[in-house]
This record gives structure tokens, C-alpha cells and sequence, in this order.
């Protein structure tokens, strides 16, 4: 039968018609498109054209089915052969060209749906008229920060443009992805979703600055405009206005006299070169960078006392290296930070990037020193940075960031339009994950997280936060890669903390050990080392006692009230965990408790504290605010930490029934880490627990714990030893 009907397709000259049409509507469409861009043609031309070229595929093949050519040159349907006509043999050129036919087909279907996709894809944004990307500018001179310099210029103007209302401005993030590389101008239009480019280079030499600037038209390379501006370096900040004037008159945007780019006045030379340098050393992060953007801002406030941005930059640098890597004590660099922001808001009430440093510094009490109104605090100076300056996608990406776990629905409206605007956003890319994790759409998470890995390969929050989503799924041994390279640069204390804690859930003392051993960046990594060893071999007594000594200095650091409150706890030295307790955590001691669900398990833990000193009631009222605050609602994922923390109260009130199922439920949703990365202590060994421990069914989910972990580590040495992965599923398997 089959055989019949491959012989009818040939006789009727339908694989021969499809073929030649294939063939003719693919040049058509490569011709076409190329004229379609050097005519600047919208990009649903092409489209289009592509959509009825399909489409007259199977017009022409079911034409050529149903009709033939007569012998006298007219034409006639097609007539079935006779019964005891032979069929025409099915050569393999005939099956070949059927098959180009059907595969061409199809993946011509799975690419305009966007199913097939090779690699990391940056979304294609539609391109507007009035639309531009400022590529970094390129340094020609000899002194190395004049690359920092040549950057902060490049950023000065994409503000300067972004100001225009009516023009589509890249961010810098997307732009500044492109430096160093040397790819097609049409290529960076169609991942920016701009229809132009401005490129450009600095040279400086002594008091002189020579800045060559040109916009492209990224369709055909014209060049709309070009200038080269020679002047004393005391004009720098001119330049970038009238490089910003100039390109939104090239492109003829339509502007409103409050639109136009502020004509500046001169500055002094060596404070604007100063602020452009350090804010662009601020983004790069590294602790060097960091430190002499610090170093910078410094300089620049003594040079310009009145510059808001100085202050401001001053604060996030501070922030960033205490917290960060960990640089410097805690408590009066965080005072000084919050002095500077004081400061540049009294100079500017409407500073984005003050409100952006203010969000940063509470961020890092709330996790430095478990202030639990910092955390409200936070959000709220993210949000008005947002308010501030709605297509700043830095602003932008940090408030979708902060709220990216409890509000996902909110920050991913918030990260798409930080994306939409700044495409290569490395923080809306990574947190866009986030938040869809928080959902419950691990599927598009997943996606998402490994296009973010895939497009900054260097940046170490994407792969912390996969290894983190690989690790709540409980696939722990496919986690350890990500978290071994986010680890290796070794310039972020928090990516070896959470390596030693993986390494730790998967039984790996001795690659803990190890890990922990190499945070010795600075006396506080290395003091956090010591309590991790301490806890996870329990001499509690000994942490304690290390406590005890490291908060009688003048301003301890507000990490050792939280390890010291743990460390009491577990020694079973009620009184001085109590104290801890009114430092880190007054506002449990109010007769309304209030409580983070960020910090429900520590708050647990309190409620246990305060029912061993006597006071029950206080107890049950934290632990009935802990259950009300972290209820499962619709349309968010529930966090392993979460239910456990649930597990914890309601196994302190009694109901072993109700934490049973929060652990049940945990462990069919993957959790696997009985080890906690609050302080290292393992499940079964917190003291709120003795109630559940001599329950069997309690006991069996512990081992089943366990039993799954063990494959994991197996799976993770064998891959170490180089055993094939079959080899590794069977072993699993049996």
C-alpha cells in the first residue's frame, strides 16, 4: 500500500513540483530579506513573506496532485492509473528529496514557534526607528584607569540619551556586554532591539582629550553622523551633552524642551574623571575594583563636598566589600555608609542612586545582623529608586531582584521591563529565574537560569543561584559543579559557605574540611570558618566560649550575636542566649510578635529559647506568627525552609501529626539538605525536635533522606573517577 503511494507521488510529479518549489521559494526568501534590511523594511516583512511562502507549499503540492499536463498542452485532472498498471520504482534520489522536503518543513515550524533553539538565546526585540545602543568607547591611552574613565563616559552618555523620551535608549548592562568583541553591527541591533549604534574611542594625553565619536545604522553601516572633539580635559564633561544632542538630532527625535539633554557647565577636571572611573569600577564588583572605587569616591567628595553621587557611591562600595568579601568591621563601616547616604539625600532628596545604596546597606543588615525591619526598609528604598527614574533598568532589576522570592508575580513584571530595556541585564536575567522558581515554573526557570549561565559565564550569582535551584529539586550531585565554579575564583566567601554545606549534605567531610579551610580572605571568613568546624564536630561549649570573647570587643560584628544566640542555645545557656536574643531580635519580646518569614527558622529557634526560660505563652505566640506568615498561598512555591520551619513549630505545639506532613511534604518536593545553612546543624539534632525523634515514621523519612543522598554521592564520585553515566544508572538503579 505504502509502496502504491509513493509510486502515485512520483508518477503525479509531486515530489519533483515540491523539490523545484522548495528550491525557488528559498532563494526568493534569501533575496528578499536582504533587500528588506538594506531598505530598512519593518521586521514583519519578512515574516510575512516567509508565512505565505509556507503556505504555498502545499497549495502548490496538492495542485500538482490533483492535475497534469495533457499531451495537448492544456490541463486536466489527474486519472488514477489502471489496477494492472506496474508502479514506477522509488528511487533513493525520490526518498531523499521527500525527506529534504518534510524536514525543512518542520524545522521551519519548530523555529517560528520558537521550540528550536541552539545555545543561549538573547529574545530578538523589534527594532524602532528611533532607537540607539552606546557601545563602550574604546581607550587609546597608556594609563590603565583610563579604560575605567573610558567606560564611565560611555555610561554618561546612554544617561544623557536616556533623558530623550521619545528615543528607545539600550541599557548599559546589554551594551557593555559587547566590549571586546567583534561582532556583526546587525547582529548586536537585532539582540539590543536598536536601530543604531554609537561608537566611539578616548584618547587622553596629559591635559588634552581627543573623544571620537560616530552613529551607524546598524542595517547598512551608514554612518548618519560622526565628530571628534579635541579639547582640555577640564571640557570632559561637556563632551558627553553634546555627543547626546548630536545623535538625537541625527535621528530626529521629537523633543520636548524638558527632554533635552541638560547643557553642562565645566567641572573640575580631576573630580568628573574621578566619578566616571569610580562608578564604573562600583559595577565590575571584584574586590579590587572595588576597593579603588572606594578609594575614589573618597577623593571625589573631598574635591566636590556637594555632589550627591559621591556620597552615594561612597556608601554602596562600603557595603559591598564588608558584606560582600567580607573587608573591614561591620558595624561602624555600615554606620558610615548610612551617614553618606544621609548625606547625599539631604543634597538631592531624589537620588535614585542614594535610594539604591540605602537599599543595599539595610539588604545586608537584614542577613549581617538579622534586623528584620531592615528587611522592609530594603525593599521600600529599591521601590522608590524604581519610582524615581521608571527606565533606569538598574533600579529596576534591583527591586524585581529583592522581591523575587516573596512577591514573584510583582518582580517578574518588574525584571521584564528592566529587560526590555536592558536586555543583557546580568541581575534581571539571573533573579528573572528566581522568581519563576518562586511560582512553581521550574521548567522555565530552569530554562531561564541556563541561558542566564550560559551569557555570563563569568558572573557568580547565576551560577550560586542554579546550584541553589538544582539543590531544592534534591539533585544535589548536579549542583556540585556549579557551585565548585562559582567558588573557584575565590573572591566570594559565600560561594565557598555554600560548597562546604553542599559537601557537607552529601557526607564529603573531607572536601568540606577543605573548603572551609580557604576562607581565610579576611578575619571575619575566618572566624566564621572556625564556628563551622566547631558545630558540625558539636564542641559547643568551644563556640561558646569563642563567642563570648569575640563580642567583648568594643563593636563586635553582628554575626557573632546570631552565632553566639545558636551556640548558647545548644550549650543550653538559656540566659545568655536570651540576651543575644533582645540585641538581634527585640521585636519578638513585644506582646505582638513580629516575624519575617525570611527568618521563621531562626525565629523557632527563639521561641524555643523563651519557652526555656519560662515564658510559654510569649513562645506559642512567636510560633502561631511563625505559622501564620509562612501559610502556603496560591500562585508561590513553597520553600523547603519554610515548611520546615512549620515542621519545627508545630512540633513545639504539639501537633506531630500536622509537622510530620510539612516534613513528608518537603521531602516529595526534594528537599534533601538534613543539614541546614543556618548553622550547619543537622535536622534530627535541633533539641524542638526530641518529641519527633523516637517516631518511626520520622526515623523513615530521615533514612529515606539518606538513602537518596548516598546515590547522589556516588553519582558525583563516579563522575569524578570517569565512569560512564549508564554505568552510574545502573548502579543507582540496583
Amino acid at each position: 500500500m505504502a509502496g502504491r503511494f509513493l509510486s502515485e507521488l512520483k508518477r503525479r510529479n509531486v515530489i519533483r513540483v515540491g523539490g523545484v518549489y522548495l528550491v525557488t521559494a528559498w532563494a526568493l526568501f534569501g533575496i528578499a530579506r536582504t533587500i528588506f534590511e538594506v531598505l530598512s523594511f519593518p521586521k514583519w516583512s519578512s515574516q510575512l513573506l516567509l508565512v505565505l511562502l509556507a503556505l504555498g507549499l502545499p497549495i502548490a503540492v496538492i495542485i500538482a496532485w490533483a492535475f497534469e499536463r495533457a499531451p495537448e498542452g492544456g490541463v486536466r485532472r489527474t486519472e488514477a492509473p489502471p489496477e494492472d498498471a506496474p508502479p514506477l520504482t522509488f528511487r533513493w534520489f525520490d526518498g531523499a528529496l521527500l525527506a529534504a522536503i518534510g524536514g525543512v518543513l518542520v524545522i521551519t515550524v519548530l523555529q517560528a514557534t520558537g521550540v528550536f533553539a541552539g545555545g543561549a538565546r538573547v529574545p530578538l526585540l523589534p527594532s524602532e526607528e528611533k532607537s540607539v545602543a552606546v557601545l563602550p568607547f574604546a581607550s587609546f591611552s597608556t594609563r590603565p584607569e583610563m579604560e575605567f574613565f573610558a567606560d564611565g563616559l560611555t555610561e554618561e552618555v546612554i544617561n544623557s540619551l536616556a533623558k530623550v523620551e521619545d528615543l528607545k535608549v539600550a541599557g548599559r548592562t546589554s551594551a557593555f556586554y559587547f566590549k571586546g568583541k567583534n561582532e556583526d553591527l546587525r547582529e548586536i541591533g537585532k539582540k539590543l532591539g536598536v536601530a543604531h549604534v554609537v561608537e566611539g574611542s578616548v584618547r587622553h594625553d596629559g591635559d588634552r582629550l581627543r573623544v571620537t565619536a560616530q552613529l551607524i545604522k546598524v542595517s547598512d553601516g551608514f554612518h548618519l553622523w560622526s565628530e571628534t572633539f579635541d579639547r582640555d580635559m577640564s571640557d570632559a564633561f561637556v563632551i558627553q551633552t553634546e555627543i547626546a544632542e548630536a545623535v538625537a538630532e541625527a535621528l530626529k527625535a521629537e523633543l520636548k524642551a524638558g527632554d533635552r539633554p541638560t547643557r553642562a557647565s565645566r567641572r573640575n577636571p580631576e573630580a568628573y574623571e574621578l566619578e566616571l572611573t569610580s562608578r564604573a569600577q562600583l559595577r565590575h564588583l571584584g574586590l579590587a575594583q572595588l576597593t579603588a572605587a572606594h578609594e575614589g569616591f573618597k577623593r571625589l567628595i573631598e574635591l566636590e563636598p556637594n555632589n550627591p553621587e559621591g556620597y552615594a557611591g561612597l556608601a554602596q562600595a562600603s557595603a559591598l566589600l564588608v558584606q560582600h568579601h567580607l573587608q573591614g568591621d561591620f558595624t561602624p563601616t555600615i554606620r558610615e555608609a548610612e551617614a553618606a547616604i544621609a548625606k547625599a539625600l539631604e543634597l538631592d532628596p531624589k537620588s535614585a542612586s542614594a535610594y539604591i545604596a540605602r537599599g543595599w546597606v539595610n539588604r545586608m543588615k537584614f542577613i549581617r545582623a538579622s534586623c528584620q525591619s531592615c528587611e522592609g526598609v530594603a525593599t521600600a528604598a529599591f521601590k522608590r529608586a524604581a519610582d524615581l527614574e521608571p527606565r533606569n533598568p538598574e533600579a529596576l532589576s534591583l527591586y524585581g531582584a529583592d522581591i523575587s522570592v516573596a512577591r514573584p508575580a510583582e518582580a517578574i513584571t518588574y525584571l521584564r521591563r528592566a529587560l526590555a530595556i536592558d536586555p543583557l541585564d546580568k541581575i534581571a536575567q539571573t533573579y528573572l529565574a528566581e522568581a519563576l522558581a518562586a511560582t512553581g515554573d521550574f521548567a522555565a526557570a530552569e530554562r531561564q537560569f541556563r541561558t542566564a549561565a550560559e551569557l555570563f559565564p563569568d558572573f557568580i550569582d547565576t551560577k550560586q543561584n542554579l546550584a541553589g535551584f538544582l539543590i531544592v529539586q534534591g539533585k544535589l550531585d548536579e549542583a556540585e559543579p556549579w557551585l565548585r565554579a562559582a567558588a573557584q575564583p575565590g573572591t566570594d566567601p559565600s560561594a565557598d559557605l555554600q560548597l562546604a554545606h553542599l559537601y557537607l549534605n552529601l557526607g564529603l567531610r573531607q572536601d568540606m574540611a577543605t573548603t572551609v579551610g580557604r576562607l581565610k580572605s579576611s578575619p571575619v571568613a575566618a572566624e566564621v570558618a572556625n564556628a563551622v568546624i566547631l558545630i558540625t564536630e558539636a564542641r559547643y561549649q568551644e563556640l561558646l566560649a569563642r563567642s563570648h570573647k569575640l563580642l567583648a570587643e568594643p563593636e563586635p560584628d553582628p554575626i557573632w550575636h546570631a552565632i553566639g544566640f545558636s551556640a548558647a542555645a545548644l550549650a543550653e545557656d538559656w540566659e545568655f542566649a536570651r540576651e543575644q536574643l533582645l540585641i538581634i531580635h527585640p521585636e519578638l519580646f513585644e506582646p505582638e510578635p513580629q516575624v519575617s518569614p525570611s527568618a521563621a527558622n531562626e525565629v523557632v529557634a527563639a521561641a524555643f529559647v523563651i519557652a526555656q526560660l519560662g515564658d510559654k505563652g510569649q513562645s506559642r505566640r512567636i510560633l502561631e506568627e511563625v505559622l501564620r506568615v509562612t501559610e502556603p498561598s496560591p500562585g508561590r512555591w513553597q520553600a523547603h525552609a519554610r515548611r520546615i520551619a512549620r515542621m519545627k513549630a508545630f512540633a513545639m505545639l504539639g501537633d506531630n501529626e500536622r509537622a510530620l506532613a510539612e516534613l513528608r511534604a518537603a521531602i516529595d518536593a526534594g528537599y534533601r539538605t538534613l543539614y541546614d545553612m543556618d548553622i550547619f546543624l543537622r535536622l534530627d539534632a535541633y533539641p524542638m525536635l526530641a518529641p519527633l525523634r523516637s517516631d518511626p515514621r520520622f526515623q523513615a523519612m530521615i533514612r529515606e533522606i539518606e538513602a537518596d543522598v548516598a546515590k547522589k554521592r556516588e553519582a558525583l564520585l563516579a563522575r569524578r573517577r570517569g565512569t560512564p553515566p549508564a554505568q552510574v544508572a545502573s548502579r543507582a538503579a540496583a
